[in-house]
């Protein structure tokens, strides 16, 4: 199969032997996941809700498959930016692209053709087969979908209830519809090989229909969704040209000769973008897609320098934004717009990478003295209430899940945690010259250089000498813990521990008992103990370049090169993946991972010194 990637003029073309997929989403939190023959739930034509009552974000499966009847082969993938296409072996091909600001996804193929619509309506995460009626009507003009959600007795035990309705319209240029409106069970092989259940379920095949161009669209309402359908069709080539002007307008290409280097910068970048969320008052970055739909405040904390290039007011209203929900012990929860009746799951790290990314933009860019006071204010207060409720012998305390380790048993007193709680009054002091922040850094500095830096390497929590990549977490947050001479030792000592030949870096010492070489999917037991994480590989990219680039050149170079061919060839076209197995180079996790873009951009930022 070919692989394509073209923006403007320049284009980049390569063979590879796999199937891959591929992803689009626009502003309101839409998303669209194409697989290749390994299918999986979360596959298809998801819809966000930005407008309900409770304090979240609600997305809405809705399409399970387009499955367009032609028996030939794909023969290539091509990934525009704005929109994504595939190519088949008889001349055939099919363009998606999703309008910015619509619940709509639009495919236009290269001649008529005829397919069958599966839908599977749904929260992305509910696998309950009960309480869900479809009725399908054609129209004069269009079909249009009512799906009723409602509670059932033997499922739920809650009674019958209705929890919510939503209609898709679908318009198309040849008014060709045949109802078929039966469920049948499909299988997903990509799931059931995670480890992913369920891995087979009943969907809806609503109907056929035969067209050359087509409109999907979403609403609560039957007037909203034809009338949306409506004016989008009308419209079509007007909203994909004015999609391709935005989009290439927001890219900014790296001056670099090498064209896949060149080319992965662009593909990650559109990979944050995509993930840009602005619907209503939910204004955020998902952490991935398909499944990770949601503002993890880490997540974003660690991604803000690359959504700030993109879009600086949505930036610092996630600075801000961050700071004001946090709780009273001073950490923040582990989300934005969660449901307010879940256990807070809270995150001990991101306040100490919103502080370190904070710095670094009011270092870099000119931002109002309103808006510094306001972040300075929120942090003096979450800092008092760190010291107070979240410290021990003036260490920084985190409990379990709340580490980005969060699928092991781990100290109370980690490495990295300190590390963040160094940033918080390193920011504090930088910014208002309090030398009370001087004194608890230097303090909680010194207690950490006498704790955890025992035999030239730093311990992962106290009494812990297991070999783990945090300490390439520290080097980055708070570089000055040790100095250039202790940081080479330490490194000198580990980096054989945990690099991978493949050109990746692995969550545990390869040779501890805790090490699993192989990808164990939603069974976490690989999770942290082997598994190699694209984000903390360009992290310790960056961290080496610092260090001394000439004597790391080596490992520099094969983690660049293997983060790049993941982007440009992995598992979804265009995107860094979550994690790779440890034995050999995978693309495997969650397919477009905000962090591991966000990161891999930032290597090249430094590297070519921000274009």
């Amino acid at each position: 199969m070919k692989i394509t990637h073209q923006y403007k003029n320049t284009k980049i073309q390569k063979e590879i032997d796999k199937g891959i997929g591929l992803v689009l989403g626009n502003d309101l939190g839409d998303y669209f996941y194409l697989t290749d023959e390994e299918e999986t739930r979360y596959q298809g034509f998801f819809c966000a809700d930005g407008e309900n009552y409770k304090n979240e974000l609600t997305a809405y499966k809705i399409i399970d498959r387009i499955n367009i009847f032609d028996d030939s082969e794909i023969t290539e993938i091509k990934n525009s930016f704005f929109e994504v296409e595939r190519k088949y072996e008889n001349g055939l091909s099919e363009k998606y692209f999703m309008p910015s600001g619509y619940n709509s996804l639009c495919l236009k193929t290269s001649r008529k053709v005829r397919a069958e619509i599966i839908l599977d309506i749904r929260r992305p995460y509910d696998s309950r087969q009960m309480g869900r009626f479809y009725d399908v009507k054609i129209k004069k003009d269009c079909v249009l979908v009512k799906f009723t959600k409602r509670r059932d007795w033997q499922e739920d035990g809650l009674g019958d209830k209705k929890e919510f309705t939503l209609y898709l319209a679908i318009k198309t240029d040849r008014d060709d519809y045949q109802k078929i409106g039966e469920f049948f069970s499909k299988y997903y092989k990509r799931d059931d090989s995670r480890n992913s259940y369920p891995c087979d379920r009943f969907v809806y095949k609503a109907l056929e229909i035969n067209f050359r161009s087509a409109v999907f669209s979403v609403s609560k309402t039957s007037k909203g969704a034809i009338e949306e359908a409506e004016k989008i069709f009308r419209n079509f080539e007007k909203l994909r040209k004015k999609e391709k002007e935005s989009v290439n307008k927001k890219l900014q290409p790296l001056k670099i000769s090498d064209k896949e280097i060149k080319m992965s910068c662009l593909c990650a970048q559109n990979s944050v973008r995509t993930m840009m969320v602005e619907n209503n008052n939910k204004k955020g970055v998902y952490a991935g897609l398909p499944w990770f739909f949601q503002f993890w405040n880490r997540d974003e904390a660690v991604s803000l320098l690359q959504i700030y290039k993109l879009n600086k007011k949505l930036a610092e209203e996630i600075i801000l934004s961050q700071l004001e929900i946090a709780l009273e012990n001073g950490q923040v929860p582990k989300q934005r717009f969660y449901n307010s009746s879940d256990n807070i799951l809270q995150s001990a790290d991101a306040l100490g990478w919103l502080a370190d990314r904070t710095l670094k933009i009011f270092n870099k860019y000119k931002v109002s003295n309103d808006f510094k006071e306001k972040v300075v204010r929120k942090f003096e207060k979450v800092s008092s209430n760190l010291i107070q409720k979240r410290s021990s012998d003036d260490f920084a305390v985190s409990y379990k899940n709340e580490t980005w380790m969060d699928s092991l048993e781990r100290g109370e007193i980690k490495i990295e945690i300190q590390a963040c709680r160094l940033k918080i009054y390193d920011f504090l002091y930088r910014i208002t010259g309090n030398d009370q922040y001087k004194i608890l850094r230097e303090e909680l500095k010194n207690k950490v250089r006498e704790k955890f830096y025992v035999g030239e390497i730093l311990l992962d929590s106290l009494g812990d000498k297991t070999i783990r990549p945090n300490i390439f977490l520290v080097a980055y947050l708070y570089p000055k813990l040790l100095n250039k001479e202790e940081w080479e030792k330490c490194f000198d000592k580990i980096l054989p521990k945990l690099y991978l030949e493949w050109g990746g870096i692995s969550s545990v010492d390869k040779t501890s008992d805790k090490f699993v070489k192989q990808d164990t999917g939603e069974n976490s037991a690989s999770y942290h103990n082997g598994n190699s994480w694209y984000w903390i590989n360009n992290l310790t990219t960056l961290v080496l370049y610092r260090l001394n680039a000439h004597k790391y050149s080596d490992y520099i170079n094969a983690i660049m090169e293997a983060s790049t061919n993941e982007i440009l060839y992995g598992g979804i076209c265009g995107h860094h993946s979550e994690v790779s197995s440890a034995e050999k180079q995978t693309s495997s996790g969650c397919g477009a991972q905000l962090w591991s873009s966000a990161m891999y951009l930032e290597v090249f930022d430094e590297v070519m010194g921000d274009n």
